[in-house]
């Protein structure tokens, strides 16, 4: 895959409309990008990593495409996506997809401190937010990192993502992550954050082709990956 993303956050430039109460909050962005880094940093730098299968398999795949190729997964794995990945090749590292709301901008630039480029749609734009990253994904062909709950803790994948696939010919890896110990933060959407020495597995399934993928195959497909990974390795080791 000739796609090597520069680490910076990158703002969809399709025009948008933005609210007085975002530029209220704009000042306090930094803040939070900053808090954030410092709560992932310890676990960031002193955890164990293990993916399985092993990432060899995974990395031969993704170097081998031409077609984008979707990681995806729960929202709650979003800041041990960060820690999974610090292992893969740099060239390698998925670009986070985000949008311009406050909450999401509050992980922005923390994620490029960590390697991640950032790609945030515009959601007040006449151009709706899935055209914006169907046109990114056409023209640059990446890996990105799209968690499949966005916009909600129901546990349900967005038809969203399934149009998304569909429309750029992806390939979807599912993926889910395992750390003990952890800090689980939040109460209808929790976030984990690693602690120092912690243990972090990362497990990814069979690439899916996104030209044929139905919304219920996504959510079994996730679903399946998470059970086998209870089976094996009991609940106590889940997140």
């Amino acid at each position: 895959m000739a796609y090597k993303a520069e680490k910076h956050v990158r703002f969809s430039p399709v025009s948008f409309r933005v609210h007085w109460y975002e530029i209220a909050l704009a000042p306090i962005i930094p803040l939070c990008n900053v808090v954030i880094a410092v709560l992932v940093y310890p676990g960031w730098r002193t955890a164990r990593v293990k993916w399985e299968p092993e990432m060899t398999s995974l990395i031969e795949f993704l170097r081998s495409q031409t077609r984008p190729v979707i990681c995806y997964g729960w929202h709650a794995y979003e800041l041990l996506t960060w820690l999974s990945f610090k292992v893969f090749p740099q060239e390698l590292n998925p670009t986070a997809i985000g949008h311009d709301g406050f909450l999401s901008r509050a992980l922005h630039r923390a994620g490029t401190w960590y390697g991640f480029p950032v790609y945030a749609y515009r959601r007040n734009s006449p151009v709706r937010p899935k055209e914006q990253l169907i046109e990114f994904m056409r023209n640059e062909r990446p890996v990105i990192g799209l968690f499949a709950d966005s916009g909600g803790p129901d546990g349900q994948v967005r038809q969203g993502l399934v149009d998304l696939a569909q429309a750029t010919e992806s390939w979807m890896v599912p993926m889910a992550m395992r750390t003990t110990p952890a800090l689980a933060v939040g109460s209808r959407q929790r976030y984990f954050i690693p602690l120092p020495f912690s243990s972090v597995t990362a497990f990814h399934g069979k690439p899916l082709d996104g030209r044929y993928i139905t919304r219920q195959q996504c959510k079994t497909m996730l679903e399946k990956l998470e059970s086998s990974i209870d089976m094996s390795y009991g609940k106590s080791h889940a997140i």
